[in-house]
C-alpha cells in the first residue's frame, strides 16, 4: 500500500506527553518514575490514566481496554505526543481492535520500540506516519539517558530543520558502500525472522542494512554467535551493511526516525538522516 509520507507537528515545551500501554504490564514502578521525571525536566508535561498499571497475566490489561486507549490519546486534543510504557507483548493483539478512521487524521509524535514494532509497522503502512523507534517511559536508557541521547531526542521531536549525521566509535562495517532508502524495521523477532523475510521475498528490494544491538540473543551451547548468523544470512544479498548501532535492548538505545529518507554509509561507518521527523505546527 503507498501512502504519502505525513510528519508530525514538532513538540514544544510545555507540550503534553501521553504515555500508554499497549503491550506489557509494567515490572518497575521506579523505572517509570525515572522515565517521567525525564520528560518533566526537558520541558513537557506528562500524563497517564491509572489504567496503565493494570497486569492481565503477561499484558497490560485486557485488549480492549488496550486498544481504546491507544485511540484515545491519539484523538486527544489536548495530548501533543505518545510514548509507549514498555514492550514485552500485545501489540498485535490489538490490530483487530483499532479503527483507523479514530486513528488517520491525528498524526502525533510516537515513540516505543521491542513489541511497539507492530505499531510502527502499521501506522506507517497504512497512514504513511513517520513515527521514532527509541526508549519508553520504563526505559533506563530515558530514565537515565546520556546527555547525548537527550540532546538527540529533543532535536528529534521539536525541530522540523534536523537531519544528523550519527557515527559511534562501535560500528563496524560488515560490507562497504553508502545506498540511500527509506528507513523501516524494529525487533526482529517481531518483523519475522530473517528466513521468513527473505522466503517471502521482503528482502529482495532491500538497499542496506542497519544492525543494533542484539541484548542476550547469542546461543548457549554450539560456539557460535548471533552475528556469525546475521552474516551468513545477510552477505549474500550483496548490501552495505552496517553493524553494532547503539539501538535497541542494550543498555544505549538512541531514537531513530522510521519513514524517512537516511544515506548508509558503511564505508565511513554512519548514517545520515536525509529528512526532519517532524513538521513546523
Amino acid at each position: 500500500m503507498d501512502v504519502p509520507t505525513i510528519r508530525p507537528p514538532a513538540l514544544r515545551l510545555g507540550d503534553t506527553i501521553g504515555i500508554v500501554a499497549p503491550a506489557g504490564p509494567l515490572q518497575h514502578k521506579e523505572a517509570f518514575h525515572q522515565g517521567v521525571a525525564t520528560l518533566e525536566r526537558l520541558g513537557f508535561r506528562v500524563r497517564y490514566d491509572e489504567r496503565i498499571f493494570q497486569s492481565r497475566r503477561y499484558l497490560a490489561g485486557d485488549d480492549v481496554s488496550r486498544a481504546e486507549e491507544l485511540m484515545r490519546y491519539f484523538e486527544d486534543p489536548h495530548i501533543q505526543g505518545v510514548l509507549a510504557l514498555r514492550g514485552g507483548y500485545g501489540c498485535a493483539r490489538l490490530l483487530h481492535l483499532l479503527d483507523e478512521r479514530r486513528l488517520r487524521s491525528h498524526c502525533k509524535v510516537f515513540m516505543g520500540f521491542s513489541d511497539l514494532t507492530t505499531l510502527h509497522l502499521l501506522f506507517c503502512r497504512h497512514f504513511g506516519w513517520i513515527t521514532i523507534h527509541g526508549p519508553m517511559a520504563s526505559s533506563p536508557t530515558l530514565g537515565n539517558a546520556e546527555s547525548g541521547i537527550e540532546e538527540h531526542l529533543m532535536s528529534l521531536w521539536t525541530d522540523p530543520e534536523y537531519r544528523p549525521m550519527l557515527s559511534f566509535p562501535e560500528l563496524e562495517t560488515w560490507r562497504e558502500g553508502t545506498v540511500e532508502g527509506q528507513l523501516t524495521g524494529g525487533c526482529l523477532s517481531l518483523v519475522r525472522m530473517l528466513t521468513q523475510l527473505r522466503l517471502a521475498g521482503k528482502l529482495d528490494a532491500l538497499k542496506g542494512a542497519l544492525l543494533g544491538s542484539f541484548h542476550q540473543c547469542d546461543p548457549s551451547e554450539g560456539g557460535y554467535t548471533v552475528e556469525d548468523i546475521l552474516r551468513e544470512m545477510l552477505d549474500p544479498l550483496q548490501v552495505p551493511i552496517l553493524a553494532r548501532f547503539p539501538a535497541g535492548h542494550g543498555s544505549r538505545n538512541w531514537p531513530l526516525p522510521f519513514a524517512v529518507r537516511v544515506r548508509l554509509d558503511a564505508t565511513r561507518r554512519r548514517l545520515e538522516i536525509l529528512e526532519p521527523a517532524v513538521r513546523r505546527q
